[in-house]
């Protein structure tokens, strides 16, 4: 499978959680530019919301509202799209919801008074609720495995925490039954998937779902229609296709430059994949042979 790349965009600091709005324009977070950015067509940049921190992963909720995993301001300081970001504020982490004018009109910081660590990817569900990762950044760099947890906020935005001794929980989605949670664990290299048993509630234990390696960071992925995860290889120029049901690598898709940092699906036929590259501060445009696979809430 050949796939034509095209570089859509560029000049963003540190760029991360692209996700199509209910107008069909493509969105990115800049984690180290602590704002949201619109992308035309035409590869046009502008502000759409400065949420401060570091915003990360983004999903539009069946409102129309921008949810935005907040890492709180954690980025890199040694690639060039961070050259002229100001110094990381390392605050606490949150998730914000954004209003369709580019205003933040609520934050969760806290799940059963514990504060949140460093959200970094969200996904929803069927039933209006979302699933975000929230692991230590300190475990990133110490390599601990404990304290990574999945968390879950329903349709009334009551949160609990899902999942738990993940080795830096990453990106993160719910396959198109609705049955299965994958993640991605980036310390191990390896996805994980989780049955889940109701909204909330997963299964105790999860099961490999693929590996890509220990060269490049399992960071945000999306599926296909046909059911193939798409995976940003961080720390490399790759993506990695793999099966959605048993994890089998099925191919790499080589970029022009390092650091992939997640993915999604647009495009007047839906069968565009656009994908956030960090190093350099890039988002690709990729023709794909099949479809993405359409959002549970839409």
């Amino acid at each position: 499978m050949t796939n034509q790349v095209e570089r859509l965009a560029q000049g963003l600091m540190f760029p991360e959680g692209p996700a199509i709005g209910p107008d069909g324009a493509l969105y990115v977070t800049e984690i180290a530019g602590q704002r949201i950015s619109k992308v035309d067509e035409d590869g046009t940049v502008s502000t759409f919301s400065h949420t401060g921190g570091g915003p990360n992963g983004a999903a539009f909720n069946p409102g129309g509202e921008l949810v935005v995993a907040n890492n709180g301001g954690r980025w890199p300081t040694d690639v060039p799209s961070t050259s002229q970001a100001p110094e990381p504020e390392f605050a606490q982490g949150r998730i914000q919801t954004i209003s369709s004018e580019g205003v933040v009109v609520s934050e969760l910081s806290e799940i059963d008074g514990v504060p949140l660590n460093s959200p970094n990817d969200l996904c929803f569900d069927s039933h209006g609720g979302y699933y975000f990762t929230d692991p230590e950044w300190s475990g990133l760099v110490g390599g601990d495995r404990d304290g990574g947890p999945v968390c879950y906020v329903n349709a009334e935005g009551e949160a609990s925490r899902v999942a738990s001794n993940i080795g830096f929980p990453n990106g993160l989605g719910v396959r198109a039954d609705g049955k299965v949670l994958v993640v991605c664990e980036s310390l191990t290299g390896m996805l994980l998937s989780y049955r889940i048993e109701e909204p909330g509630i997963l299964s105790p234990t999860a099961k490999p779902n693929g590996m890509i390696g220990r060269r490049s960071v399992p960071d945000g992925f999306c599926f296909d229609a046909s059911g193939q995860i798409i995976v940003a290889g961080h720390g490399s120029s790759n993506l990695f296709v793999l099966d959605g049901n048993d994890g089998r690598p099925v191919q790499i898709i080589e970029l022009p430059d390092k650091g992939p940092t997640n993915c999604c699906f647009g495009g007047k036929d839906f069968r565009t994949l656009f994908v956030t590259s960090s190093d350099h501060g890039y988002v690709y445009a990729i023709d794909w042979p099949v479809e993405g696979m359409p959002l549970l809430h839409s």
